[in-house]
């Protein structure tokens, strides 16, 4: 252990400024992404202030790089890159991880779970109570998902400030939403309670990346995420409307064996990381469709029909427009992506 220790302070001096400097750890985080970070003062978010909590066990201080994160190739620019050291609050999963053959990632820090959020007089317990209300849900997400699976009724909005705002307005009923963002609306909003629900096939562990060549530093991590989970970490989330971890999370999965499979090319990589992001929960990370959603391996249209599919979406189905939520290129990069898939069905 003392190697790794020895390796870690080796690399974050390395990002000293001169003699005398202090060591750095450096964040990539969105400077307007509540409850995840923000530019705020005394609010900055349960990822930046984890972020500085394992600085401090490293005996760095944490310097953040503002990044817009609303397109992950953008996002995770930076890190590739060697501008920041360090990406949270990214899903732990084979799907996701797979995909990012330069990264090495920690053990999950909490799990991403979806919530049903509702007015806390007349608003709905279960999610049996749903029935016959209208529930809002943020598009192509678990929580849209999961709604449309169960048969209820459903107004589709392009982000979760517009659900929120239907809520208000009693537009919808309630709302199925990833946890952190249900948490903190009800915690800032009266009126509003969260009932956690249990839906194992849609938890997703969240922790924390840092290139491959870092492994050392990502070590380094996972055991002050070890410490602050005993200590603090419970309490950190909390504040910030997530509910505790339990005591103990499991350790990051293996990576999985390197693959025969020949590279895609960097166009195809960007495009299977939109996919995997945006279409993955309901066609499945093969594309081979689920009983909610068309097999896309499948299609037989041109480019140009995939491109009006999406845009426009499938009425009286699960598939809402996509239009001013993927760009026209990324989606043609999609139907490129799930050309090459349906030819080479042993890809990943």
């Amino acid at each position: 252990m003392r190697i790794v220790a020895l390796a870690v302070a080796a690399l974050l001096a390395a990002t000293a400024g001169g003699a005398g400097d202090v060591r750095r750890l450096r964040l990539c985080a969105d400077p307007s992404n509540p409850p995840f970070s923000a530019q705020h003062a005394t609010e900055p978010g349960f990822e930046i202030e984890l972020a500085r909590a394992i600085a401090r066990t490293l005996g760095a201080e944490l310097d953040v790089v503002w990044v817009p994160t609303a397109r992950e190739v953008v996002a995770l620019r930076p890190l590739y890159e060697g501008r920041c050291d360090v990406f949270m609050g990214l899903p732990v999963t084979p799907s996701f991880r797979d995909d990012k053959p330069d990264l090495a990632f920690s053990a999950p820090y909490y799990v991403m779970r979806q919530v049903l959020l509702s007015p806390t007089i007349g608003g709905a317990a279960t999610l049996d109570e749903l029935r016959g209300k209208l529930v809002g849900v943020q598009a192509m997400t678990l929580g849209d998902h999961l709604v449309y699976e169960r048969g209820y009724r459903r107004k589709v909005y392009r982000n979760a400030d517009e659900v929120f705002a239907a809520l208000m307005t009693s537009e919808v009923d309630a709302s199925v939403i990833d946890a952190p963002l249900g948490g903190w609306f009800a915690l800032k909003t009266p009126g509003f309670r969260v009932v956690e629900l249990s839906d194992a096939a849609r938890d997703v562990p969240i922790g924390a990346a840092v290139r491959r060549t870092d492994t050392a530093l990502r070590d380094q991590i996972d055991l002050a995420l070890s410490e602050l989970q005993a200590m603090t970490l419970g309490e950190m989330l909390s504040r910030y409307g997530l509910r505790p971890p339990p005591p103990r999370l499991a350790q990051a999965p293996a990576p999985a064996a390197p693959s025969a499979t020949p590279a895609l090319s960097a166009e195809l990589r960007e495009a299977r990381s939109t996919y995997l992001t945006q279409c993955s929960q309901c066609h499945g990370t093969d594309a081979k469709g689920t009983p909610l959603a068309a097999n896309l391996q499948a299609f037989k249209g041109s480019e140009d029909d995939f491109l009006r599919v999406v845009r426009n979406g499938r009425p009286g189905t699960a598939m809402v427009p996509w239009k001013g939520l993927i760009s026209d290129e990324d989606i043609r990069g999609i139907a490129r992506y799930l050309r090459q898939l349906a030819a080479d069905p042993a890809r990943p």
